[in-house]
């Protein structure tokens, strides 16, 4: 089943002509309870009510039912897409920018990949279930966080609760679905008013599924995390945390024949938070960290003397202050620290003979990184009266890196970026209008380096430029008895990492590119039991030193929900449409992958219901892909190591075919 582009495009036509009446009709409207539905019919997607900021609680079930993965999850927000190379580890990508363009922050963590050929992005080690927000901030329009991501920076966060009497709260959720997924989730927390613990398990595990036409994709995975946290909250202004985590997992995949043995992290953090009663400073928090990912990837299943075996520890914190300078001046002052190294082993065939022999030689580093870096992030109060409001936002980062090469040429770099952003912001009856900014520059990441260098084969990339970003973004929210978001963006990007397979090697060398784009949503309540959402976004992405397209760039895409509830029950359809994508650079693209072929466009039609008992008990469930079709994402990898006997051969690695699932969730 394909769609092309005069389909989808008409579609977004209609849905945004459509909003133009409905906004004129607005005021006339009755104004209908829409807080029963947040509580708990199934999300389908997320407007967005903050400038250039979505946030979603990953608590609430969601359709498509996401994958146990962090890269599962940001999929169902409209901007990313997720490259497929199996049921696990797909490389998410924002507004057509993948890799370290999107920066991942783990509570307050940078958790890094290791695997060479992105097994594990650091999305891989995140279960979304577990964290009690996640925000995405679109573009360059933070510095708070660590080195700035051009396309966007990702937060998975958890809530610290300070119990006023002692109390035990849980929640536990079950979940099981077609080909074998089963996911399992606890989570408890108690505490009086000095003390508390919190603490969380979940497993997930799921067997090859199928495309559909029925063939097998290899795609099985299983994978279990646990978190503990000690808290101690003398008072109600101070706060200190100690925490531990781990998480460890195996996985296959149709794109490769090396198999994932192990997807492994251990870490460490400790949190303190106070309020200070000073004139100038407000508040504080101070975080260390400190995380160590161990892989092992290898074929000594199907009988050949191959494996490498990785690891990567990163340690690291950040000290915040936040001032009020003015009753209308609010910044907060900080700085951060990173350290991080990448190390190796692996297999020599005339010499070693399977895992015992990989486990038992000795590491080798490859390349280590240092950062420190140090920002200013305000918020200032323009003007304010009844019906309007306005505010400037802004923000400037210094982050000064040191790297050192181990391999092929060796060596050091010193590399000093700037980074920063304004953003007006202005309130009037229900709109938020804005208009910001920003700048990044992204140092080379390791996958990067570790590519070849035009300049000579033999060599590393070492010598690339840091890439540069500067770009505009601008949006619209309204926000009453209907809801509406929409953004654009435009940037010009120099020094941009291409990664090109037309080599004899893969190599990375540095490019001018633009890239423009946006997304729109419409939440629109028909009346008191009837809704409907509707979420279009597009990137446009191009190299401008090659004139060509930009490769890995997801082609335009719409979805449109129609939800209906009553009482304690939801139901809801759920449709998805995908343009067809003919502006491709074969063969080029960034460190998640590179363009295969143009692709068909497709539509997938999904249903999904939940019932609610009490405040206590949820039960979800859905059928997606319901004609079962077969198709693929236009990022997908190629499906070459696809062995399943009996599968006919892949070119891409094609989605699930018709999948059902159900869930269950209760809380205490």
């Amino acid at each position: 089943m394909n769609l092309n582009k005069t389909l989808i495009a008409t579609f977004v036509t209609v849905a945004l002509t459509n909003l133009t009446a409905i906004y004129a009709t607005a005021a006339e409207q009755k104004q209908f309870d829409t807080q029963a539905c947040d509580d708990y019919i199934v999300v389908t997607g997320e407007v967005m009510r903050e400038p250039s900021k979505v946030n979603t609680d990953p608590k609430k079930p969601r359709l498509p039912l996401p994958a146990y993965d962090g890269s599962g999850y940001l999929k169902t927000i409209p901007g990313f897409s997720v490259g497929r190379k199996g049921g696990a580890g797909g490389d998410p990508s924002l507004r057509g920018l993948g890799g370290s363009r999107v920066s991942i922050v783990d509570d307050g963590q940078h958790v890094y990949g290791t695997c060479g050929g992105r097994m594990d992005p650091p999305t891989a080690y995140i279960s979304p279930e577990s964290y009690d927000n996640i925000s995405v901030i679109k573009g360059p329009q933070t510095v708070k966080y660590g080195p700035v991501g051009s396309a966007g920076t990702v937060l998975f966060e958890k809530e610290r609760q300070q119990f006023t009497e002692s109390d035990v709260t849980g929640r536990a959720s079950a979940t099981a679905g077609s080909f074998g997924r089963q996911d399992y989730l606890v989570e408890l927390s108690g505490g009086d008013e000095n003390h508390y613990i919190d603490f969380d398990a979940n497993k997930s595990q799921s067997d090859h599924y199928s495309d559909g036409d029925g063939n097998k994709i290899q795609s099985s995975y299983d994978r279990s995390n646990f978190n503990l946290a000690l808290g101690w909250t003398p008072d109600e202004d101070t706060l200190l945390e100690i925490a531990y985590g781990t998480s460890d997992g195996s996985a296959e995949y149709a794109d490769r024949a090396n198999k994932a043995r192990e997807i492994n992290n251990e870490n460490f953090t400790l949190l303190s938070q106070f309020v200070l009663d000073g004139d100038l400073f407000t508040n504080t928090e101070f975080q260390v960290y400190a995380n160590e990912n161990d892989h092992i990837m290898d074929q000594f299943d199907q009988g050949k003397n191959s494996g490498v075996n990785v690891r990567r520890a990163t340690a690291g914190g950040h000290l915040w202050l936040d001032m009020s300078i003015t009753d209308d001046w609010n910044a907060t002052l900080g700085t951060d620290y990173m350290f991080s190294k990448h190390k190796g082993r692996s297999i020599d065939p005339t010499a070693d003979h399977g895992l015992d022999d990989l486990l038992n030689k000795p590491f080798n580093d490859n390349l280590q990184y240092n950062n420190l870096g140090v920002f200013i992030e305000s918020d200032f109060k323009l003007d304010a009266t009844e019906k309007s409001s306005s505010k400037l936002m802004s923000g400037l980062r210094v982050d000064q890196w040191q790297t050192e090469l181990f391999v092929a040429q060796k060596g050091k770099r010193d590399d000093t970026l700037i980074s920063g952003f304004a953003r007006y912001e202005y309130n009037r009856n229900h709109s938020q209008y804005y208009i910001g900014g920003g700048h990044s520059q992204r140092m080379p990441d390791y996958w990067e380096i570790m590519k070849a260098s035009s300049a000579g084969l033999s060599q590393k990339a070492f010598d690339l430029e840091a890439e540069k970003t500067s770009q505009i973004d601008l949006g619209w929210i309204y926000q009453n008895d209907i809801e509406f978001s929409a953004s654009v963006y435009f940037g010009k990007v120099q020094d941009y990492i291409l990664i090109d397979a037309n080599f004899d090697k893969t190599v990375a060398y540095n490019v001018d590119a633009t890239i423009w784009g946006g997304e729109a949503a419409l939440n629109y309540p028909l009346n008191d039991n009837w809704s409907t959402q509707t979420t279009v976004s597009y990137s446009h992405g191009h190299n401008d030193t090659q004139d060509v397209a930009l490769g890995q760039v997801s082609p335009l895409e719409g979805r449109i929900s129609i939800n209906y509830e009553n009482d304690n029950w939801t139901a809801g359809l759920f449709w998805r449409l995908v343009a067809a994508q003919d502006r491709v650079s074969i063969g080029q693209g960034n460190i998640s992958g590179q363009d295969l072929s143009e692709s068909s466009g497709f539509g997938t039609l999904a249903l999904n219901g939940s019932w609610k008992h009490g405040n206590a008990v949820l039960i979800s469930f859905g059928i997606e892909n319901i004609f079962d079709i077969t198709y693929s994402e236009h990022i997908s990898r190629s499906g070459a190591g696809n062995d399943i006997p009996g599968s006919e051969p892949l070119f891409k690695v094609n989605e699930p075919g018709r999948t059902a699932w159900v869930k269950l969730d209760y809380t205490f």
